[in-house]
């Protein structure tokens, strides 16, 4: 016997079969789509589909959808999501038709879905026993009411009932009794991970760039480079800032490594030359190059009026390149490697520059060693550590913010300022920072325990969910009220 599919199993399936169905009757008219836009497409047919899984429910009760519940008659209804985007949905004329241009194509108003759950909620609140129900937030934001719940209060209120409707808030309601069904009987707290694996298993190198994890959430270092675990991308991820920025260091790393000693006549049209074919190779995605190239093209202008100054007469510029040096106890050595974007150098020294997208830390957050990046790579320089570079004496730190916004592009120096703070002082008081750091680290019950420190930023953290961050800090809430 023939093996159906699995594609068009389960509720999902059904559903995608219901659809493409659809697609496939005779009087329906098939555009002419070139077959780079298909993805695109059925993205799009397949944005307002809901699946609706068949969970086992009590024999007396059913889940329907609003038209499904129009066709059955039952003793008790319940209207739920009765918020203003929900039920009923926002009008959407969508981000490339106007209203004006939809009435010319004599394509149905964006309201007309409004007429249609209209409809629905007046056919089912004239049940025998409602209960409206919605959810006062979502996510911890607060909802707003739907348009007929707004408008069923003040037709109660001038009627002098408007305490009909409203829930009870005694301890007998629903919601009392769903709360204490939800609360255990015997809580514990929960604690946040302080993992404290043998020393022998602790990492003993580290990039520059992890030792900032490090300091930041020490959990994250234990879960990558003690469990070797690993984010896997997510299947259709659509290309991010991330991307974007690997983007821009690798154009500027190919455009520096073309011209190490002398600019072109045309920095611009060269960098973009280098950023398109990135583009191209990296994403070969139409609309991302379309929505990414302006401002590729804004930061190439102001890359093409501030580089002149950057490079002096004689000087050489290198990019990508690899460094290491060695930090620690004597007993316990500790390999510190970095890969630094870019250094300029020029009459035996050199200026160590770091590429940012977004926004770069700021010469307090560096000083007080929140942001080591720079500084140790300072350290790996002043060594020697650097691959064809002899050690050197660092005069100075810089970022550079590559937006392509506004401002285009942006320079700022980490040294000098009000307290007159050199690069050698800096990679000199980060090193023993680190070493500090390390030699905590090298005892057993120092954990890698989970952290939330203030200055730095959690939002792209890949083992919050490993780490139960959000279950240890309800917990804290809690114990605080």
């Amino acid at each position: 016997a023939e093996i159906p599919s699995p594609l068009w199993q389960g509720e999902a399936g059904l559903t995608a079969k219901t659809l493409f169905e659809a697609l496939l009757q005779p009087d329906l008219i098939a555009p002419d789509v070139a077959a780079k836009d298909y993805p695109d497409l059925y993205r799009a047919l397949i944005a307002t589909e809901n699946v609706r899984p068949r969970i086992p429910v009590h024999p007396r009760l059913s889940i329907w959808g609003p038209f499904e519940s129009r066709l059955q008659h039952c003793d008790v209804l319940i209207l739920g999501s009765l918020n203003d985007g929900t039920w009923p949905e926002s009008a959407d004329p969508g981000p490339w038709i106007n209203r004006p241009m939809r009435a010319a194509l004599k394509l149905p108003a964006p309201e007309e879905k409004i007429g249609y759950a209209a409809h629905d909620f007046t056919q089912l609140i004239a049940g025998e026993r409602v209960y409206l129900t919605r959810a006062e937030k979502i996510d911890g934001v607060p909802t707003v009411p739907s348009r007929w719940l707004m408008r069923l209060e003040a037709l109660l209120a001038s009627m002098g009932l408007k305490d009909h409707l409203r829930a009870e808030r005694t301890a007998s309601t629903y919601l009392a009794w769903a709360r204490q069904r939800d609360q255990p009987s015997h809580r514990s707290p929960v604690k946040r991970p302080a993992p404290r694996p043998p020393v022998a298993m602790r990492p003993r190198k580290l990039s520059v760039s992890a030792i900032e994890t490090w300091i930041a959430n020490p959990y994250a270092i234990y879960a990558s480079r003690i469990l070797s675990l690993e984010a896997l991308p997510l299947i259709g991820t659509q290309p991010d800032a991330a991307i974007r920025g690997a983007i821009i260091h690798e154009a500027l790393a190919r455009f520096t490594k073309q011209y190490p000693h002398t600019l072109p006549n045309d920095i611009e049209a060269n960098l973009l030359g280098h950023a398109s074919t990135v583009l191209q190779e990296w994403t070969g995605h139409p609309r991302v190059a379309a929505f990414w190239l302006p401002r590729l093209e804004r930061f190439a202008s102001w890359f093409a009026d501030t580089e002149p100054a950057r490079r002096s007469e004689g000087s050489r510029t290198v990019a990508e390149i690899k460094g290491s040096t060695m930090i620690g106890s004597l007993d316990m050595p500790f390999t510190l490697t970095a890969r630094a974007d870019r250094i300029d150098i020029a009459n035996g020294t050199a200026i160590i520059t770091d590429y940012k997208t977004g926004i770069p830390p700021s010469a307090s957050q560096v000083a007080a060693q929140l942001r080591p990046q720079l500084p140790l790579e300072a350290a790996i320089a002043i060594a020697g550590g650097f691959d064809e570079i002899p050690k050197i004496e660092v005069c100075g730190l810089r970022y550079i913010r590559a937006s392509g916004g506004e401002p285009a592009g942006e320079e700022t120096s980490v040294t000098g300022g009000k307290q007159n703070v050199t690069a050698g002082d800096l990679a000199a008081q980060t090193i023993t920072g680190l070493n500090r750091h390390i030699a905590d680290f090298d005892q057993l019950s120092t954990p890698y325990a989970v952290a939330r420190r203030e200055g730095f930023r959690y939002d792209f953290d890949e083992f919050a969910h490993l780490a139960r961050v959000a279950e240890w800090t309800a917990a804290s809430d809690d114990e605080e009220t």
